[in-house]
């Protein structure tokens, strides 16, 4: 039982931040294959559109900058993040207070007691320049998967033709398939809702890296 505000804060956060399995650096002594291609340099225009895409009321991080003054401002913005990104992808540098975040704590509605830390949904609220970065590096990676054909024709990841109903569709069509020929179907299902949290960051770029992804892309990843 937790009484005081620290003990059921201890609590909530072993729930949602579970410690992570140790293990050996994987890319020590790894043999990676050739990069797929170079990077793209980081432009203005990507910038603005990462800044315009951003909800305008949504709660801000711990630098209080609200979104809505980013959105109103990407022109002037984008001049000036411009080389702040370039130097930090080039040099692999971080800038520590861009990834503090203020984590809130929601109550999950419709449930009968509140006793215990999975009907509590965490809500990370991290500094909009970081998540404008990190989103632009999100669609370099995405561009190289798709141009290069990296991830496996059956790998469902929320691009066209790649969606949930896509997969609902072919898992229709092989259960069908089996039925036709007199076979019983057996279906897997896993729930992964731990991985994410779970994940260990230098296995995740070691993978990324064996897939070709160009190591420039990759850098804040690498002192989690």
């Amino acid at each position: 039982m937790a009484t005081s505000n620290v003990e059921k804060g201890a609590a909530l956060a072993k729930g949602f931040f579970p410690q992570k399995l140790q293990m050996q650096n994987p890319q020590e002594g790894a043999v990676y294959p050739k990069e797929c291609s170079k990077a793209g340099k980081v432009t203005e225009e990507q910038i603005q559109k990462q800044l315009k895409k951003l909800k305008l009321y949504k709660a801000p991080g711990p630098d209080g900058i609200p979104n809505i003054v980013l959105t109103k401002n990407t022109d002037l913005l984008a001049k000036r993040l411009l080389p702040i990104y370039i130097a930090m992808l080039d040099k692999n540098l971080q800038y520590s207070p861009w990834k503090t975040f203020t984590t809130v704590i929601l109550c999950k509605p419709g449930k009968l007691h509140y006793d215990v830390p999975k009907v509590y949904r965490p809500i990370v609220l991290l500094s909009t320049m970081w998540k404008v970065l990190s989103a632009i590096v999100a669609d370099q990676i995405t561009f190289l998967t798709e141009n290069h054909q990296l991830l496996l024709k059956n790998h469902f990841r929320g691009c066209p033709g790649q969606t949930t109903t896509n997969a609902m569709h072919l898992l229709t069509l092989r259960i069908k398939a089996v039925w036709h020929m007199g076979k019983v179907a057996a279906v897997l299902f896993l729930d992964i809702k731990g991985a994410f949290p779970n994940a260990v960051p230098k296995r995740l770029v070691h993978n990324l890296r064996k897939r070709r992804i160009p190591r420039i892309v990759l850098p804040q990843c690498y002192k989690w």
